[in-house]
């Protein structure tokens, strides 16, 4: 299990925390105005760009043990996802876009996995192909020009309708490839800003 934070910086009555879960939360102001609210401690500054908190404190009337607690516990996540501890160093546009991503393929799976059983389509397979559909169509911001969009162009025209879901398969494969390249080429990025 990966580590709720790291202490950066540690002196009597400061100390610097680096919390990845930062990454996720919008209500910065309301987090510090909580902590600087407990008794001991005197001012708490997030910097949301880097994802670390400055806490200082009194030492006589806060342990630096117990505040450590406190921040565990305030940062604990309860484990809704079930692939959080390999998304939590994604940024949140693509941590929703990998995971809408990725229902749709298991959907996909399962309604060829059906298939072999069933011989005409039926309603799990309309649903898999339109969550395909609403994934692609969802992804980015030039929709038209995206490689995911053109793939399903080009395997409908080549496939024929009767093929919807091999076709909603080569299209979310494409889209999954897409949005990894996406993440690669967004932490590459970042890494040169710093």
């Amino acid at each position: 299990m990966e580590p709720r934070f790291y202490i950066l910086h540690d002196i009597s009555g400061r100390i610097r925390l680096r919390i990845p879960a930062l990454n996720d939360k919008t209500s910065h102001r309301e987090i510090e105005a909580m902590f600087s609210s407990l008794k001991g401690i005197q001012q708490v500054r997030i910097e949301p760009l880097i994802s670390t908190m400055l806490i200082k404190y009194d030492d006589k009337l806060l342990s630096r043990n117990v505040l450590l607690r406190y921040v565990s516990l305030f940062f604990q996540q309860t484990r809704f996802d079930p692939l959080d501890s390999l998304m939590v160093k994604l940024k949140p546009r693509f941590r929703s876009e990998l995971f809408r991503s990725l229902v749709s393929g298991v959907l996909l799976f399962a309604a060829f996995l059906r298939k072999s059983t069933i011989r005409k389509p039926d309603a799990f397979e309309y649903i898999a192909v339109i969550a395909t559909g609403y994934t692609v169509l969802s992804h980015g911001t030039n929709k038209i020009n995206h490689p995911d969009v053109l793939t399903g162009i080009i395997s409908l025209v080549s496939l024929g309708t009767g093929n919807m879901l091999y076709i909603s398969m080569v299209t979310w494969a494409v889209n999954i490839i897409e949005i990894f390249y996406e993440v690669l080429k967004s932490n590459k990025m970042s890494y040169s800003i710093y």
